[in-house]
């Protein structure tokens, strides 16, 4: 068995719920040969991109080198503090996610994010967006419970930043190895948004997996295989 302490330690910074409980059969899947970290945001405070990002900086390791993967809601987190260059980062990981808005034609939307009803929104129309299925009892209760332990408010805001966010900028100043992970079947991000990232940093890698937006929920065995072998290389 490999030690853990020999590869970095993988962060985890999660997707729009914030909770970090989503990535359960992800870690699971990556086994005990990578240390694995999973900074959560408040379920209570609405932050934006600002706030966040200085709450994942003071959650950095500070003895340890550490690759960083922002997923979906996290991927402007995740640039931006690739930008910086911070002690101990070797790399990134950015998966199903984006540099600036991902969806331009809602920017006129983003004074109405504090109205959206996302959290009420009928599983049968969640299911087929995040699960790539058109049953709504194949979406596992585990995301019912990570959306619901979250504020309205707080998603709200988390909405509206992403509506506004554009670090297309910090991206082209990382000079560290990035591995994108694109889901085939994504219907949330479009592949415009990775074609953006790459356009921005034309070295970052790019492994394709047949799989909906939530892909490190639901393949997680082919995801950890992917990014196991990334972070081997550190």
């Amino acid at each position: 068995m490999l030690d853990a302490t020999a590869f970095p330690t993988l962060v985890l910074l999660p997707g729009l719920d914030g909770t970090g409980k989503l990535f359960s059969e992800f870690v699971k899947s990556l086994g005990s040969s990578v240390d694995s970290r999973i900074v959560a945001y408040p379920k209570d405070r609405a932050l934006g991109y600002d706030e966040l990002e200085a709450l994942v900086l003071a959650a950095l390791p500070r003895d340890r080198r550490y690759i960083l993967l922002g997923e979906s809601f996290s991927g402007p987190i995740a640039i931006r503090i690739a930008a910086r260059s911070p002690a101990g980062l070797v790399a990134l990981i950015l998966c199903g996610t984006f540099a600036k808005n991902p969806f331009p034609w809602l920017g006129w939307a983003r004074p109405l994010a504090a109205y959206l009803p996302l959290k009420s929104l009928p599983r049968w129309v969640r299911a087929p967006l995040m699960w790539g299925s058109a049953s709504p009892q194949s979406a596992p209760a585990r995301t019912q419970r990570a959306m619901a332990d979250v504020s309205p408010d707080v998603i709200r805001r988390r909405i509206g930043a992403l509506l506004a966010v554009n670090e297309t900028a910090a991206l082209t100043r990382i000079h560290l190895p990035i591995l994108v992970l694109r889901a085939r079947h994504d219907r949330v991000i479009s592949p415009a948004a990775t074609r953006w990232i790459l356009r921005a940093q034309p070295g970052a890698e790019l492994s394709e997996v047949d799989g909906p937006h939530l892909l490190l929920q639901t393949r997680p065995t082919e995801c950890a295989a992917l990014v196991l072998h990334f972070v081997r290389r550190f």
